[in-house]
C-alpha cells in the first residue's frame, strides 16, 4: 500500500475517534464509554497498516483529543490507556502465548493507567474526585473492582473485534480502499 493512502486511512480513522470522543458532549455518561469505543477504530489500523502507522494514528487522536474535546477526563482516558491498549492487546497476541502472564500483565496496565490517567486528571486539569471518597472506602474498592470486571470485557470485545474484522469486514474493505 501506497504512503498517502496509508496516511489517509489514519486520517480517516482519526477523524472518526475524534468525532466520538467529541460526543462526550452530549452526555456525561459519554465521558467514560466514548474513549474505548474511539480506541476500537484503532484495530482497523492494526490490521490494514500495521503496529508503526496504528502509534501514529493514536498519538494523532490523543493530541486532538486533548487540544479540542473539552472534557479532559476523557481526553486524558484515551490517551492513558483506551487509545493504546487495542494496539498493545493485538500485539500482545501475536508475541506471548502463555494467557495468564498475558491476562496479568494487561491487568497491571490496566490499572497503573487509570491511576496516572486519575492523577493526571486531577494535578493537571482540575478533574474533581472527592465524590468517590465520600461514599467510603469500600464503595472505592467496589467501584475499583467493577473497572476491573470491565476491563476483561473491553480485552474480549477487542479480540473479538480482530476476528470479526478479519472474517466479515476486510475482504470489504480492501475492495472498497483498492488495497491489495
Amino acid at each position: 500500500m501506497k504512503q498517502s493512502s496509508k496516511a489517509a486511512i489514519g486520517g480517516i480513522v482519526s477523524s472518526l475517534a475524534v468525532v466520538i470522543m467529541l460526543c462526550t458532549y452530549i452526555s456525561p455518561l459519554l465521558v467514560y464509554t466514548a474513549p474505548p469505543f474511539a480506541g476500537l477504530l484503532l484495530v482497523l489500523t492494526v490490521n490494514e497498516l500495521g503496529y508503526k502507522w496504528s502509534v501514529g494514528t493514536y498519538v494523532s487522536i490523543s493530541i486532538l483529543s486533548l487540544l479540542f474535546i473539552a472534557d479532559k477526563e476523557a481526553a486524558v482516558f484515551f490517551t492513558m490507556f483506551f487509545g493504546y491498549f487495542p494496539i498493545l492487546v493485538l500485539f500482545l497476541q501475536e508475541k506471548l502465548r502463555n494467557r495468564v502472564f498475558k491476562f496479568i500483565l494487561k491487568l497491571l496496565i490496566f490499572d497503573i493507567s487509570c491511576i496516572c490517567a486519575v492523577f493526571i486528571s486531577s494535578s493537571v486539569f482540575g478533574v474533581d474526585y472527592s465524590d468517590f471518597l465520600e461514599d467510603g472506602i469500600w464503595f472505592l474498592i467496589f467501584f475499583i473492582f467493577m473497572m476491573n470486571v470491565l476491563f476483561v470485557v473491553y480485552d474480549r470485545l477487542i479480540v473479538k473485534i480482530q476476528f470479526l474484522y478479519k472474517v466479515k469486514i476486510q475482504k470489504k474493505f480492501r475492495k472498497l480502499f483498492d488495497i491489495r
